[in-house]
């Protein structure tokens, strides 16, 4: 009783400590250290017997596993994202799209913007970054209330085009390892999934707006909005072309390599990046080293959850 205790207890703190703002590399090991106490698991290996679990040992375990295995995915997706973004092909694709659908369709060309990046692999957090200056700008024209923004950045990159099959967003490629199946498995289904979230959460969202519009919601605008508008933008035609090599690229030998498909797809990205648009870089290097310090941030503090997981897995109650 107390292991399960234990077990839910120290999934809650991880939870509040989270929301709190508390850093996932504390949160997550502190969680665990409850999770291990309450579970009577020996805290070091000098006190367990061999072979048994024990706290310091499958923590790190899952710690190290996690980042020897993700590592090279972290890094190539993350410094794609900022290649993509200090070139400025991400801004220009995100600029054609919303030129092209106009005010009428502010939260659409928000979405649509975001669900074209993301599924041609950029990260999401770059995304955000690349797309939100032009989501104040249309929400701003349109009057829409501006609460509404993280909701349409949020659903145009962190659902239907995350998940979906073919993705190369990571979401959509550790399974394979662990399912020993495809990044394209399920495509039939996932498409009919993709579809129904894609209108169904942009017909929820359109009447969220709706209602707060009725209710007397509007723009209100902030002095922080003045954002430095970039007009050297490379062609936005010639901006995608790296997108379609990611995913042409992982679908041709995501059969043959599994999940280093991705590794070489999104590398292959890189260097399209930089061969089309390298005079339109505002500093390369720069670039590789923002991306770079991106993934390990991201990847440490998944770690640190997997390594929660690790000590989780080893406790009676788990089992």
């Amino acid at each position: 009783m107390l292991g399960m205790i234990g077990l839910f207890g120290g999934l809650a703190l991880l939870i509040f400590l989270t929301m709190k703002g508390m850093n996932l590399l504390i949160a997550a090991p502190l969680s665990a250290l409850v999770v291990a106490l309450l579970s009577g698991l020996p805290l070091f290996p000098q006190l367990a017997g061999e072979g048994v679990a024990n706290f310091l040992t499958n923590y790190m375990g899952g710690f190290s596993g996690f980042i020897g295995s993700w590592y090279l995915m972290f890094l190539t997706g993350a410094i794609f994202g900022k290649v993509m973004e200090d070139s400025g092909a991400a801004d220009s694709v995100s600029k054609w799209i919303v030129s092209k659908l106009g005010m009428k369709r502010a939260a659409l060309a928000v979405v649509i913007a975001c669900a074209i990046l993301t599924y041609g692999g950029v990260s999401l957090f770059v995304v955000a970054f690349s797309v939100y200056p032009m989501a104040i700008s249309l929400f701003k024209e349109a009057n829409l209330p501006r609460r509404f923004i993280p909701a349409a950045l949020a659903f145009g990159s962190t659902t239907f085009t995350m998940t979906s099959a073919g993705s190369p967003e990571i979401q959509n490629w550790i399974p394979i390892e662990f399912l020993g199946t495809t990044a394209y498995a399920g495509f039939q289904v996932s498409a009919i999934v993709a579809v129904f979230m894609a209108v169904f959460g942009y017909w929820w969202l359109k009447k969220m707006i709706a209602k707060a519009m009725a209710k007397g919601e509007h723009f209100v605008a902030r002095e922080t909005d003045r954002h430095e508008v970039r007009e050297d933008l490379p062609n936005p035609l010639l901006s995608v072309i790296p997108l379609l090599v990611v995913l042409i690229i992982s679908f041709i030998f995501h059969n043959s390599l599994g999940t280093s498909a991705l590794i070489v797809a999104l590398t292959s990205g890189v260097i399209a990046t930089y061969l089309i648009n390298r005079k339109y870089f505002l500093n390369f290097g720069k670039a590789v080293s923002d991306g770079t310090m991106g993934a390990v941030i991201a990847i440490a503090n998944t770690a640190a959850v997997v390594g929660f997981g690790g000590v989780v897995k080893a406790t009676p109650a788990f089992g």
